[in-house]
């Protein structure tokens, strides 16, 4: 099978007969064209937004784990361990995070303060209980210092495989954390469909009945296949949101479009 477009072409040839076996010759080569079109389509849909993107940078090894780092703030940039771990430029898309799952009188738990900037969003509307997770002690102090006077809010200190069991079940959880070491960069951003993967039986643990879960893919304009199968094996279901106007610095190392989808899921199963 091969498919031609202006600037590249796809095949893709079996190399068993046992491939979709015992499916039917016909709708067999039908899956396998469709699938074969949807990588195809995905590639010319990146082509054609690219032209709206920035370059981008190299991202640096992580060194030292960003939980153990000390970090820095510059012209509005986390750095840990040479990461942009955040930068103010997210400001709309941590506003839509924090909106998907808080509401007045609810509780929200938070993996990853960062600069604070979806926290204080949170706090806008009002929940009875706030707790955030964050795992590099040094920013763990100033999360704190923001969490001093307000009401409901309180401040975890340590990576969250560690912490989240402990902590029962909210209304909302919000995943907004980063890659603490090179083997975290392979395993959960280079192989699975998005980096919050990995979280998704642990939001569903520990979400309420009537909860929901957010967090943002870097996909732009919509979420694959291989993301939507693995959010239903963990939750009933889910929407995804398209956040544009996003201005990334020219040289930002981790993420070069105007746009991101935030994707909340809610129905845990169990």
């Amino acid at each position: 099978m091969l498919r031609r477009a202006a600037k590249f072409e796809v095949s893709l040839t079996p190399t068993s007969d046992s491939l979709l076996s015992p499916v039917a010759d016909e709708p067999r080569q039908w899956l396998l064209g469709r699938a074969l079109d949807e990588f195809a389509a995905d590639v010319g849909a990146l082509d054609e937004v690219a032209g709206q993107m920035v370059p981008g940078g190299t991202r640096p090894k992580i060194d030292v784990a960003v939980d153990e780092a000390v970090p820095a703030v510059t012209g509005g940039t986390l750095l840990v361990s040479g990461q942009e771990v955040m930068q103010t430029w997210e400001e709309p898309l941590m506003r839509t995070l924090a909106t998907a799952v808080t509401r007045p009188g609810g509780t929200v738990c938070e993996v990853g303060f960062g600069l604070g900037i979806s926290a204080g969003f949170v706090q806008e509307h009002g929940p009875s209980g706030h707790t955030v997770i964050e795992a590099n002690p040094d920013v763990a102090v100033t999360a704190r210092e923001w969490a001093a006077g307000r009401a409901g809010a309180e401040i975890a200190v340590g990576r969250w495989q560690d912490v989240l069991p402990g902590l029962g079940r909210f209304d909302g959880i919000l995943f907004d954390t980063y890659p603490l070491d090179e083997r975290e960069v392979d395993d959960y951003v280079v192989r699975d469909a998005t980096f919050a993967e990995h979280f998704f039986p642990h939001a569903a643990a520990h979400l309420t009945d009537g909860g929901s879960f957010t967090y943002y893919s870097n996909e732009i304009d919509s979420v694959s296949r291989r993301h939507q199968r693995s959010l239903l094996r963990h939750f009933e279901t889910f929407s995804v949101r398209v956040v544009d106007g996003l201005r990334p610095p020219a040289d930002c190392s981790y993420w070069w479009a105007p746009s991101m989808a935030v994707i909340v899921a809610s129905g845990p199963r169990r």
